[in-house]
């Protein structure tokens, strides 16, 4: 689960897949994506499988939970969490960051 705004989106040809650039505000359960908590503002290519889902619009901000894809990188299905970002979700992020998974692995 990130929080970021949306630097660039590239869609590609209908064969591939596109990618979006989120310049990245918060990380939260980062899990395997491997990413140290980065400083505010670095960057995180997310891979899009789906040409017109999710729709994310460039300079809008958003909170983004998706997948690690086969090769480790970061992925966005067209069925991920995407929602737009607002300043007063940062408390209730922050909380369920904090909390253990109960799951097994």
């Amino acid at each position: 689960v990130l929080t970021g705004t949306v630097k660039s989106v590239s869609r590609g040809p209908p064969q591939e897949p596109g990618w979006a650039v989120v310049s990245i505000l918060s990380l939260y359960k980062s899990g395997g994506l491997g990413v140290p908590q980065p400083t505010k503002g670095a960057t995180l290519r997310l891979q899009l499988p789906c040409r017109l889902c999710p729709a994310l619009k460039k300079g809008s901000s958003y909170v983004l939970m998706g997948q690690l894809g086969g090769d480790g990188g970061a992925l966005l299905p067209p069925d991920a969490f995407v929602v737009p970002y607002r300043p007063q979700q940062q408390q209730v992020l922050g909380n369920l960051s904090k909390r253990p998974c109960r799951g097994t692995p």
